[in-house]
């Protein structure tokens, strides 16, 4: 993710108590860039700012999770996070494809890409990372410097997930459209949806197949089959992993 517009002085935390009713299916075809679908009335607007909606501070990965491999930990907690957020079957794991190849302890420091085994490695090159330096971590990616505040937490899968999932399900809900959520999620501008949307389309024809959350969508269909096998093999390794 890019980093989000403002920082508030006050955050409120956000808990996986927070149940969110997403949208089932995408409503964001090539249109809903010029204007954007009208969310159900009362619905409260949530600003672009998810640093405010950091997860309950979670000390250490549960023993569950601590105990898989690393896209074994990444799978499993995205599968969670869309059954308590109510995302599409197979989202949220197709985002952690496209973001980190489904590695909970994937890193990408100042641009350049790290895949530690185990979360004390990922903590280390994290502590020791220049401070100018961006750090983008974990299994969804989270902009460690801002999001995270310089803190853990993203390599905690569990709870970047549940971060994930609630952030993508509260903008869906308020905009009614999956791929107007996932260019929030992004950072990216309305120009960048096109792109964002068909990589993780890919993805997901893995995850999910047979979804229809993007079938308004149109991909170039080399790129769309080099992305899925690229993701399928990465799939494959954490459902093996997890047996």
């Amino acid at each position: 993710m890019s980093q989000p517009a403002r920082r508030a002085t006050t955050a409120p935390r956000a808990t996986t108590a927070q149940r969110s009713t997403a949208p089932r299916r995408d409503t964001g075809t090539r249109s809903a860039h010029r204007g954007r679908a009208r969310p159900p009335a009362g619905t409260p607007r949530m600003r672009d700012a998810p640093q405010e909606l950091i997860p309950v501070l979670v000390a250490e990965t549960s023993p569950r999770t601590s105990q898989l491999s690393p896209r074994a930990a990444c799978l499993q907690a995205t599968q969670r996070a869309e059954q308590v957020h109510g995302l599409p079957t197979g989202l949220l794991t197709a985002i952690a494809l496209a973001e980190s190849g489904l590695h909970a302890y994937a890193l990408s420091i100042g641009g350049r890409a790290h895949f530690p085994e185990t979360e004390e490695a990922a903590r280390a090159l994290v502590d020791g990372a220049a401070p100018r330096r961006s750090i983008m971590a974990g299994c969804v990616q989270v902009n460690a410097r801002v999001h995270a505040r310089n803190s853990h937490w993203p390599l905690n899968p569990d709870a970047s997930a549940d971060w994930a999932g609630g952030m993508m399900a509260r903008w869906a809900r308020e905009t009614g459209s999956w791929s107007t959520a996932l260019r929030r999620w992004h950072g990216g501008s309305p120009a960048s949806t096109q792109r964002l949307v068909c990589r993780v389309k890919a993805k997901m024809e893995v995850t999910s197949p047979g979804s229809d959350v993007f079938d308004d969508w149109s991909c170039n269909t080399g790129h769309a089959e080099r992305t899925r096998r690229n993701g399928a093999v990465h799939l494959a390794t954490a459902q093996r992993q997890t047996q």
